[in-house]
C-alpha cells in the first residue's frame, strides 16, 4: 500500500518496523472493508511529536480518509497533552494540512547518491559512538533538535553497529555525529559547520542499499553545498510545516541531516 501511495518501488518495511519499535503506540491504519487503505503515525518526543508516513491507496483517495487519519491522531495526541506537531508534507499532501491548521516554516530538502559511486576512506580520528557516550550525546543534541530523541539513538546504535560517528576537537569536546543506516543518513548534527565533512567521509566509506538518501534543512547552505560537492543530488522537497503554539523548538540550521522525513 505505501508503495502505491507513494508512487515508488522504494519498500518501507524496515523503516516502518524500527520506527514501530521507536514509538510502538503510535501508527495507525485505515481499513475499508477489512482492505488497508490507509496510515499514519507519529513520534512523540515530549517538547512535540512528528507526524510520519500519512499515506492513503489511490483507488480511495479525495474520499476523506487521510483527513479522518489525521484528526484521529491530532485527537490523541492533544489527548496526551502534545503541545506541537510537525511534519514534512509533500507538495500532494500540503493541502489537506493547511485545511488541519498546519503553518508552513521553512523545506526540507531530500538528496540521494547512488550506492555504486566511489566511496571514501574514513578519517582515522573520527570514532564509532559507543553506548557508553549516549548520556552525553543525547544532552548535546536536546538542545539541537529541541527535545529528547534517547529512543531513537538506541534503536539505530542496535540496528546499525558501527555506523554512528562521533567528532570531537583536540580538548574532546562533542562537535558533532552522525547515523548512517542501510539506505539514509541521519540524523547528522554539527556545532560548527568546519568538521562536517570529515563525518560525511565517514558515512561515504560505508555500503549502502541502492541509493544514500538524506533529508536536509533547507536553511542549512552549508549541508546542502557539501552534500553536492559529494555527489548527491536533490530529488524532491518537503514542506516543513506544523501546528502549535509559538515557532519550533531546536536549532535547524545546525541539523545538516534528520533521522527520516517521517522522524524529523
Amino acid at each position: 500500500m505505501l508503495k502505491l501511495a507513494f508512487r515508488n518501488s522504494v519498500s518501507r518495511l524496515h523503516d516502518l518496523e524500527l520506527y514501530r519499535q521507536i514509538q510502538p503506540d503510535g501508527w495507525f491504519v485505515a481499513l475499508q472493508e477489512e482492505r488497508l487503505v490507509g496510515m499514519v503515525g507519529a513520534t512523540h518526543y515530549g517538547a512535540f511529536a512528528h507526524v510520519g508516513l500519512m499515506a492513503v491507496h489511490p483507488d480511495v483517495q479525495r474520499q476523506g480518509i487521510g483527513f479522518t487519519l489525521m484528526q484521529f491522531l491530532l485527537t490523541r495526541l492533544e489527548q496526551q497533552q502534545v503541545p506541537m506537531v510537525l511534519l514534512d508534507a509533500s507538495k500532494m499532501g500540503r493541502p489537506l494540512y493547511d485545511k488541519l491548521g498546519f503553518v508552513a516554516y521553512d523545506e526540507t530538502l531530500v538528496f540521494q547518491r547512488q550506492s555504486n559511486a566511489a566511496t571514501l576512506a574514513r578519517p582515522p580520528h573520527i570514532q564509532a559512538i559507543s553506548t557508553r557516550e549516549l548520556d552525553e550525546l543525547v544532552q548535546w543534541d536536546t538542545d539541537v533538535f529541541g527535545a529528547n530523541r534517547r529512543k531513537v539513538f538506541q534503536v539505530l546504535l542496535d540496528h546499525f553497529p558501527g555506523r554512528a560517528f562521533t567528532q570531537r576537537d583536540a580538548d574532546g569536546r562533542l562537535m558533532g555525529y552522525l547515523f548512517a543506516q542501510e539506505n539514509r543518513i541521519g540524523p547528522w548534527v554539527m556545532l560548527q559547520p568546519c568538521s562536517a565533512e570529515e563525518l560525511l567521509q565517514a558515512a561515504l566509506a560505508l555500503p549502502y542499499e541502492e541509493t544514500a538518501t538524506v533529508a536536509v534543512p533547507a536553511g542549512n547552505q552549508e549541508a546542502i553545498k557539501l552534500l553536492q560537492r559529494h555527489g548527491f543530488e536533490q530529488v524532491r522537497a518537503n514542506q516543513h510545516m506544523g501546528k502549535g503554539p509559538g515557532e519550533p523548538p531546536g536549532q535547524r540550521q545546525k541539523i545538516y541531516a534528520q533521522t527520516s522525513l517521517a522522524l524529523g
